[in-house]
């Protein structure tokens, strides 16, 4: 079962309104614009994105990010969305850092 993992300094994404436009599905990046904590929001999907391309063994400069969701549970766990299949993640924060962890299988 691959299993990918991404690590992201959190001050790195703020300000990043743009980014946030050019990597969030239309869900996201609505919630996004109500999050009170945005730049930890966009670090946390970017991280679960770049675990999800690790775990598949993707080329980053070949996927549209816009088409990897990242979804939340009734329980508050998530999971990815991308090209119809489900995949298990988690993610985390501490101070200045978000991980994403994402598995396949």
């Amino acid at each position: 079962m691959p299993i990918g993992i991404d690590l992201t300094f959190i001050p790195r994404f703020k300000d990043k309104d743009n980014l946030a436009k050019k990597i969030l599905s239309e869900c996201e990046y609505q919630e996004y614009l109500h999050s009170k904590k945005k730049e930890e929001y966009l670090a946390s999907r970017f991280a679960v994105k770049e675990a999800l391309i690790k775990c598949l063994e993707l080329d980053i400069l070949a996927v549209n990010l816009k088409e990897i969701e990242v979804k939340k549970k009734d329980n508050g766990s998530i999971f990815v969305i991308y090209k119809n299949k489900s995949y298990e993640a988690s993610l985390s924060h501490e101070n200045d850092y978000s991980v994403g962890v994402v598995k396949n299988g």
